[in-house]
């Protein structure tokens, strides 16, 4: 079995982060330049181990095709298991993926645009129809 990752995602802003629930815990840092800080690669401070994952400020919409194209030229190594996405014994590539298509491909961000079907009951000018309304036109 892979290393179990907690899991968390936050839709609105389109961010995850995974940590390593069975390490102890010490202050961490994360590594941007490697991964153009599409990804954060969090590392304990003490161990210099990697302690987790994010993309804290970044938006997977956006950058999930540059991430997989930086993770291929730069693996992370092992396998992990995060069971709120149902995955075992996945890469790192593998979960982003399940996360981008789970969370993000799959749902819209906007709210759809409905727009009224011609010929509709309403009429089209009913405000157009009104009287003018005189301290408007008065000078």
């Amino acid at each position: 079995m892979g290393r179990l990752l907690s899991f968390r995602f936050d839709p609105a802003r389109r961010y995850f982060s995974m940590m390593l629930a069975d390490r102890k815990r010490e202050p961490t840092a994360h590594d941007d330049e490697t991964y153009e800080f599409c990804l954060h690669l969090i590392h304990g401070l003490q161990t210099g181990e990697i302690k987790g994952f994010s993309n804290d400020g970044g938006d997977l919409a956006q950058d999930y095709p540059r991430l997989m194209e930086l993770l291929a030229q730069h693996p992370v190594p092992g396998l992990y298991d995060v069971p709120d996405l149902n995955l075992t014994d996945a890469t790192l590539p593998q979960i982003i993926t399940a996360i981008y298509e789970r969370y993000v491909a799959t749902r819209r961000t906007e709210p759809e645009q409905v727009y009224p079907i011609a010929g509709a009951q309403a009429p089209v000018l009913q405000v157009a129809d009104r009287p003018a309304d005189k301290s408007q036109t008065e000078e």
